[in-house]
């Protein structure tokens, strides 16, 4: 017989999120422009526009992959957001129970 449970390991969901929160921070801390050789050091106009075009490609791609692990990172946080607050629920409905059927006097 199959059994469904399962298990949040909200730590590493939340370290997760985190990580990717520290990755994105890194990505906006450089730009791709400190990264490429300026219009005088290289001296010619042809590889400029080479080098150039390939940056603001590479740029281009380096902004959508920040919007992608900002999407991510915000999601992640959420979903463990909503496990906890379910998690929480749960117990706190479980405690209540609890003290309901522990109040239940059988025998006097």
């Amino acid at each position: 017989m199959p059994s469904y449970d399962f298990e949040v390991d909200l730590q590493s969901m939340g370290k997760a999120a985190q990580g990717l929160n520290d990755t994105l921070k890194l990505f906006k801390d450089k730009d791709v422009e400190d990264l490429v050789p300026s219009e005088d050091d290289l001296g010619s106009d042809v590889v400029w526009d080479a080098v150039d075009e390939f940056k603001n490609r590479w740029e281009e791609g380096v902004n959508n992959l920040c919007q992608d692990i900002e999407e991510m990172a915000g999601r992640l946080g959420k979903i463990a957001m909503n496990y906890f607050e379910t998690d929480k629920a749960g117990y706190d409905a479980l405690k209540g129970v609890a003290s309901t059927v522990a109040a239940v006097k059988v025998l006097d």
